[in-house]
């Protein structure tokens, strides 16, 4: 073989050059130039009264060869000072149409022509920028004919499997609603689009004449894939269980890099990044499989991942590092990588559907249990309401027992006995009706209960009869008949029990830490809001405890002594977020505490 380097010589001046022997196929990676192969064929004479075939066809693989041509010379002794006559040339390659081919066939087929015995040397020119291997081979028609047969068997079975793939793939993604079969189905796509293009067939029907054209969407289809085949299979390896920054950030640096490519590409720079990008796949490949033999003994389930990727690793990693410019060449290596590739894509689709079934199977249990949780839940509060309800009159009898022996003269020990008594009656009477407040609160969650329209005085008056204060400690501070008018006039959209309650739960609060002093309630009204402010002078918040007062039964330390079950704030706390409000509690400055309630009010169009 020759490499002409500056692309233009002649005939007869390449027929003048040092040729090197080449054994086998000729190879020169991505190198772009004008390559020139001499092939000496002998055609011999009759023999046992047979005549040879005078007409031969030469195939040069493969197909993306962009401009072949052919000169078959009879070497002959020619008189002293007789010029060589240039034999007629043939045209084949992707650059030229399918319907200027004697034969229509994806790689360049020249029909040649030794009809007298002799030597014949048969001068090849290529010109690509995507020569990997030179293959000539020469065929008798009938062999030809059987051979692109064959061929076109296999590859229309290999297309058709991988189309099954593909539609299988995509239909799963969309009844499913799964992204993971969605994004296999891009892979499998693109995976298939590649090698469809690159082998000539797929090349030669839709970009006929076009060879820069089908290199240039081939390659971007393989700088898309890597990074579609990185997030698959990262996804079914658990990288973001295991290694969560460093998959995100491995994702993102790949996927970056691909669309790069494919800018670069697009702009007309193929020879230049085409071996990057094989090169690029190959570490792409190598990450996975060791990512896959790290998990797998952490997973043993994720096997079937590795077992995915070992048909395409050989030949996949041959081809990639062919595509590069690596000087080697494998026989039948494009066969054994197609066959890879369908097994590789079919375990990648079993394991992906056993895997999504597996979920699924997993979330059906998940959310039955969830169901029972519920159901179970919704039973005990059934029947903590019910107890509730049935213990309410032996206490009341224990209550007013007790309150008629403390009528009567006692001695101290019993007088000492009487009044644990009471505190414990006391506690009893809280919690049934903090459990009888929980129950009505979760029905009114379940049953989306209507809410009114309802004025800021009348929360105000409810919450005051749900007290019932008979200290007479509890100062309002609404002076006068201007703020009385103001409260009457805007209003609050919600349940009045359930927002009477949560007011008298901080009231009750304050008057109960603070047993000796004046409890104040005032109400504040802004444009979009009331805030009801209730301001004690008790012993205040314990600042290791304030961050859990609302979380159900909490109780102080220095309180447990008094009457409570850690209920009251819980249930405030839930009932005005339902309202869309919220509950503020702090330390006041003079000492005590103050609760902040807070509500939306109902804006009026004007």
């Amino acid at each position: 073989m020759w490499l002409d380097t500056v692309g233009e010589a002649t005939w007869q001046q390449a027929r003048t050059q040092v040729y090197t022997p080449v054994e086998g196929n000729v190879n020169l990676g991505y190198q772009p130039g004008v390559l020139w192969v001499r092939m000496q064929v002998l055609r011999g004479d009759k023999r046992s009264g047979q005549s040879l075939v005078p007409e031969w066809w030469l195939e040069v693989p493969p197909a993306f060869l962009d401009e072949v041509t052919l000169w078959v010379e009879l070497n002959t002794n020619l008189a002293e000072g007789q010029a060589l006559e240039e034999p007629r040339s043939q045209q084949a390659g992707a650059a030229v149409h399918p319907d200027l081919r004697p034969l229509w066939h994806r790689n360049s087929v020249f029909l040649v022509n030794m009809p007298e015995p002799g030597l014949y040397t048969l001068w090849l020119r290529v010109r690509s920028d995507n020569v990997k291997a030179v293959t000539p081979v020469l065929w008798q028609t009938n062999a030809l004919e059987q051979n692109t047969q064959i061929k076109t068997m296999v590859a229309g079975l290999f297309h058709g499997v991988f189309i099954c793939i593909t539609l299988t793939a995509l239909i799963l993604g969309v009844t499913v609603g799964t992204s993971i079969f969605l994004m296999c189905a891009g892979y499998f796509f693109l995976l298939a689009l590649n090698l469809f293009i690159a082998d000539g067939w797929l090349g030669l029907l839709l970009f006929p004449g076009r060879p820069q054209l089908a290199d240039t969407l081939s390659s971007s289809c393989l700088a898309l894939l890597i990074p579609l085949f990185a997030t698959v299979f990262s996804r079914l390896l658990l990288a973001d269980k295991y290694v969560p920054r460093l998959f995100s950030c491995y994702l993102r640096i790949t996927w970056v890099a691909g669309l790069v490519a494919v800018l670069v590409l697009l702009d007309g720079h193929f020879a230049q990044v085409a071996p990057i990008v094989n090169m690029f796949a190959m570490v792409q490949l190598v990450v996975i499989v060791a990512l896959s033999l790290w998990v797998m003994p952490r997973e043993p389930s994720l096997r079937w991942v590795l077992l995915a990727l070992i048909p395409i690793l050989l030949p996949g990693m041959f081809r990639l590092a062919r595509n590069a410019g690596v000087d080697f060449f494998v026989n039948w290596l494009d066969a054994i990588l197609l066959a890879g590739i369908t097994l590789h894509a079919m375990i990648l689709l079993f394991f992906v559907a056993r895997h999504v079934g597996q979920t699924y199977k997993s979330n059906l249990r998940a959310h039955a249990q969830v169901v029972a949780g519920a159901a179970q839940l919704v039973e005990q509060r059934d029947f903590v309401g019910l107890l509730s309800h049935e213990f309410r009159n032996p206490i009341a009898v224990l209550d007013g027992a007790l309150i008629n022996m403390n009528r009567y003269p006692l001695d101290t020990v019993t007088t000492a006995r009487v009044g644990r008594m009471v505190r414990a009656v006391e506690r009893l009477k809280y919690v049934l009706g903090y459990c009888l407040a929980d129950e009505r609160l979760a029905t009114l969650d379940s049953a989306k209960r209507p809410r009114l329209p309802l004025a800021v005085s009348s929360i105000l008056e409810e919450s005051l009869q749900q007290l019932n204060d008979e200290s007479k400690r509890l100062q309002l501070l609404v002076a006068d008949a201007a703020s009385q008018a103001l409260l009457n006039s805007v209003q609050v959209l919600g349940d009045l029990p359930m927002l009477g309650a949560a007011l008298k739960n901080l009231l009750d609060n304050a008057l109960k830490y603070d047993p000796t002093g004046t409890v104040q309630l005032s109400v504040q009204v802004r444009e979009t809001q009331v805030t009801f402010t209730v301001r004690d002078h008790g012993p205040g918040l314990d600042d290791h405890e304030r961050g859990r007062l609302f979380d159900k039964f909490m109780r102080g330390r220095q309180h447990l002594h008094l009457p409570g079950a850690g209920l009251g704030l819980p249930l405030s706390l839930k009932i005005i977020q339902q309202h869309g409000g919220d509950i503020d509690i702090r330390n006041a400055a003079g000492g005590g505490a103050v609760a902040e309630l807070t509500l939306p009010l109902i804006v009026r169009k004007r």
